[in-house]
């Protein structure tokens, strides 16, 4: 992991490109989740009525609104533990696209010997962040299909989690074995 906190911190684009991928993941997953969504009537408006409503969970690693914030046509039913697990996914799958990009540049740590091996190591990173989004994409598509596949949503988020930092382990132990300790 000290090779992927070294390139962080020496490249401000990276930094940035980070928290633009983190930002964008957890506005989707918000917007899919039903957080976030139009119907704003305009300009700057927030409101936190119910912090005793904190802990309380509308199903697994889902929790009710403390408040909303309206910033134009936008309405935030505020949740404050599924915007940090927003962010955090969103984080991760950006660390992982990020160390996989680098991996990529540097093709002899996958033994492999083509440019193009390294970048294999972004699938998983794609698939495992899209997993746990998937059914609520089919749920606002409204696809029929939606129905048998949301049951699998309280299993894709853990699991999604769980893959994306071993995937960040895995890509960050390829950028030490290239000799950037």
């Amino acid at each position: 992991m000290s090779a992927l906190r070294r390139r962080l911190a020496a490249s401000p684009v990276a930094m940035l490109l980070l928290s633009l991928m983190a930002a964008g993941y957890a506005l989707a997953y918000l917007w899919l989740t039903g957080d976030l969504a139009g119907g704003g009537w305009g300009g700057w408006e927030a409101s936190f009525p119910a912090w005793g409503r904190l802990l309380e969970r509308r199903g697994f690693l889902q929790f009710e609104p403390v408040g909303w914030i309206m910033l134009g046509g936008l309405i935030w039913t505020f949740s404050p533990f599924n915007t940090l697990l927003a962010l955090l996914m969103g984080l991760l799958l950006g660390l992982n696209l990020l160390a996989a990009w680098w991996v990529w540049r540097s093709p002899r740590v996958c033994g492999l010997g083509s440019s193009a091996s390294g970048i294999l190591a972004a699938i998983p990173a794609l698939l495992i962040g899209g997993a746990c989004c998937a059914p609520l994409v089919l749920i606002w598509l409204g696809l029929p299909i939606a129905g048998a596949v949301v049951g699998l949503t309280p299993i894709l988020i853990p699991l999604a989690l769980l893959l994306m930092l071993l995937g960040l382990w895995i890509l960050s132990r390829r950028l030490e074995a290239n000799g950037e300790r």
